[in-house]
């Protein structure tokens, strides 16, 4: 593994402790290990370092002693930033976008999330392309920078502008093809799972399909960003059809250029009924929570069921503390490792889809057999009778259905 030394940049009212460990954490998710911690409350961003010159030379004399010849900080670098900082500490260094794009590269497994990353890596360099030109000219004023050098840049800058455009297009192209097989969805309930990364996502939708499920598991790990794709799969509650959707974690400062890129997460969250917001119960819940709600802030939440997971309780010690969070929200507390706590969430689940459901009675005429087929498959039917002219049956029908199938229903 690679070692590095970490640079944490706190605000005066930071949690250090948390900062210090989701820099580890996403260290060792890149494939490297922190041997030395470096941190700075900034109020005032040196623009030349962005910290300051004497933690500038604590890092360098560290690097020497350790033989380090990597240091990541967890804030974006401007490209003069950079640039100084290797300059000074003759080290590699890494700011928290580019380790971020590291991970993203390292984990994507489909055509639209390699994609998204290239736009995300070309967004972030196209501006950083026009600073460097500008460092240069005034470092170096006119002689060695006029020419080919600024042609090349200018080159450069259409190039990835070009590569943009048409990565943007190849996105529109993949957009429309979901949103096709969200209409092929739209009368099954569409759950999806969102978090913070490394929550537990993965490993409730594999526990699922494992128990009420047909179709592949996703992959899942205990690694910040172990998922980059969003992945559905259909589930068959007891005659409850529901597709569930793990989507890509949440976190902390991501730039425009990821947050653009990326949170296409909150595409599926838009056309979800229902959302399962899972906490990772043995970390820092408060920190999660408002990365979350931040994040989401923007999406219209009046017409959709949320339940919130509290998972990994078994890593838990003050369970009390826990219920404390949320409390005037559906909830529940459970371990996606263990067989009858999932169980318990897909009764959760059922009973909060079911909650508008009533009652009817419905007759269906035998030319309109393939309404009757729907409802079978869809519904748990209580009774069912059958006459010279169609069957009649007893069961809990949802909302949109029965304004839909109204003219079937003979009795409530």
């Amino acid at each position: 593994m690679q070692e590095v030394i970490q640079v944490n940049v706190l605000k005066r009212d930071d949690d250090e402790e948390n900062k210090i460990y989701e820099l580890e954490s996403l260290i060792n998710t890149a494939g490297g290990t922190t041997l030395a911690y470096v941190s700075q409350v900034v109020e005032k961003v040196n623009p030349r370092f962005y910290i300051g010159r004497g933690k500038v030379a604590e890092i360098k004399d560290l690097a020497e002693k350790l033989e380090v010849k990597t240091v990541i900080f967890d804030v974006e670098l401007s490209a003069s930033q950079l640039y100084n900082l290797e300059e000074e500490l003759k080290l590699h260094v890494v700011d928290w976008t580019t380790l971020i794009l590291d991970i993203f590269a390292l984990r994507a497994n489909t055509k639209e999330s390699r994609l998204k990353i290239k736009l995300a890596q070309l967004k972030y360099q196209l501006p950083r392309l026009n600073k460097w030109f500008s460092y240069l000219s005034r470092q170096a004023g006119g002689i060695g920078t006029r020419g080919p050098g600024e042609t090349m840049l200018e080159t450069d800058r259409r190039a990835v502008v070009r590569d943009i455009k048409s990565l943007e297009r190849q996105l529109k192209d993949i957009e429309k093809t979901k949103r096709i097989n969200r209409q092929a969805r739209k009368n099954i309930t569409n759950i999806s799972l969102l978090g913070y990364t490394n929550a537990g996502k993965s490993t409730i939708l594999n526990g699922m399909m494992h128990l009420y499920g047909k179709d592949k598991f996703v992959y899942s790990d205990d690694l910040l960003f172990a998922t980059l794709d969003t992945s559905t799969r259909r589930l068959d509650f007891s005659n409850t059809k529901v597709t569930l959707t793990d989507t890509v974690g949440f976190i902390d400062n991501l730039s425009k250029e990821l947050n653009d890129s990326f949170l296409t997460t909150l595409d599926e969250i838009k056309f979800a009924d229902m959302l399962l917001v899972v906490i990772d119960s043995s970390h820092n819940i408060e920190h999660q929570i408002h990365a979350i709600e931040t994040a989401i802030s923007d999406i219209d939440m009046a017409e959709k069921e949320v339940l919130y997971v509290f998972n990994k309780m078994d890593k838990v010690e003050n369970e009390l503390a826990v219920k404390l969070f949320k409390r005037d929200q559906e909830r529940i507390y459970i371990s996606a490792r263990d067989e009858e706590d999932l169980e318990r969430l897909k009764e959760k689940i059922v009973s909060m889809i079911k909650e508008n459901y009533q009652k009817v009675t419905m007759h269906i005429p035998f030319a309109h057999g393939e309404i009757l087929d729907y409802m079978m498959t869809n519904y748990d039917i209580l009774k069912t009778e059958y006459d010279e002219n169609g069957t009649s049956i007893e069961f809990e029908i949802s909302k949109e259905d029965m304004e839909k199938y109204g003219k079937y229903i003979q009795g409530l």
